[in-house]
């Protein structure tokens, strides 16, 4: 199986390491000076566990691979229109492009069995541009539970979890779903499949919207923001309008807020990824996992004050910092 990671970032770069490592034809798409240090001593990666190093093919130029059986497409979800023209030469007629995106993912709406089946959410996909590169048709959805940073360019640490959740968008536990699940599982990671993978998104959207966008306001690690009771009730309040926008849509929320929290304070000390984005100066995932909850509570007529309140924070921070990709549409004035 040929196996491509586009976006070999923090996330990317961990599971295209470990992939590597079980002896999968692996490749990854990369930019930048982390590019250059895989290029010439390899990727390192370091776990709690191990730690070791892999020498793969690594490239910006998508047309120096070619057509792909997988595409883990782990780019931000802020660069999603220009990653799904650019991997345009690794997708044949059959290559499946797993989709593993924070926030809420832009082929949401496809094969949902509810009223807004088809529906094209402004602030995850403007005009659908996304999905009709890539081909909705081809995705696997894929929820990421695991901490990770980029050490230094080249290196790649993972701090806590390795989970990687795989779904249909139509919910059946199909046979790529199966291969998938198995190749990452060989390499060391932990692949659950789930008929219900937009109920995964949701569950952590818990944390996204709240404690996540809470840490750059406060530029905190999480432990403090789950340790006092002041804290941890803003975030709990924002949870509870994360859950009412998500049970509107259907989703049933297989665990409960408290878990959720107690899961927070075992990576207490750990950077969300939009904070560390903030700090490396490198543009921030605000729209798809803020703006998308507050386009989606306007779309059913969901009051959500205090996920808007946040994502208006959210906005201007990333504005004054020079890190907001602007899209066009305001979700706080839509409906």
């Amino acid at each position: 199986m040929k196996f491509c990671v586009f976006g070999a970032g923090a996330i990317g770069g961990f599971v295209g390491g470990m992939v590597a490592r079980s002896e999968a034809d692996v490749s990854l798409v990369a930019r930048g000076d982390h590019l250059s240090s895989i290029r010439k001593n390899g990727l390192r990666v370091i776990t709690p566990d191990d730690e070791f190093t892999v020498s793969v093919p690594a490239t910006d130029a998508p047309s120096d691979l070619g057509t792909q059986d997988v595409v883990f497409l782990a780019a931000k979800a802020h660069g999603l229109t220009a990653a799904a023209e650019a991997l345009q030469p690794l997708l044949g007629p059959d290559t499946i492009v797993v989709s593993a995106q924070n926030g809420i993912p832009f082929w949401y709406f496809h094969a949902h069995s509810g009223n807004f089946d088809g529906h094209v959410l402004q602030t995850v996909d403007s005009g659908g541009k996304i999905a009709a590169a890539i081909g909705n048709q081809r995705v696997i959805g894929c929820v990421i539970t695991s901490s990770n940073t980029v050490e230094e360019p080249g290196v790649v640490r993972n701090v806590g979890n390795r989970v990687f959740a795989l779904g249909e968008p139509d919910g059946t536990l199909s046979d790529r779903v199966n291969e998938i699940s198995m190749l990452l599982t060989k390499a060391g990671l932990e692949a659950p499949k789930t008929e219900d993978i937009r109920g995964d998104v949701w569950v952590k959207m818990w944390g996204n919207v709240s404690f996540s966008t809470m840490a750059v306001l406060t530029m905190s690690r999480l432990g403090p923001l789950v340790e006092g009771d002041d804290l941890q009730a803003l975030g709990v309040k924002i949870m509870k309008e994360v859950q009412a926008v998500g049970e509107a849509l259907g989703v049933t929320f297989r665990a409960k807020i408290a878990d959720r929290l107690e899961g927070t304070r075992r990576v207490a000390g750990h950077k969300t990824s939009i904070l560390q984005d903030l700090e490396a100066g490198r543009p921030m995932e605000v729209d798809a996992i803020t703006g998308a909850v507050v386009e989606i509570g306007r779309l059913l007529k969901i009051e959500t004050p205090m996920i808007d309140l946040v994502y208006a924070l959210m906005r201007q921070r990333a504005r004054e910092a020079g890190l907001y990709p602007e899209i066009g549409f305001d979700p706080l004035s839509y409906g």
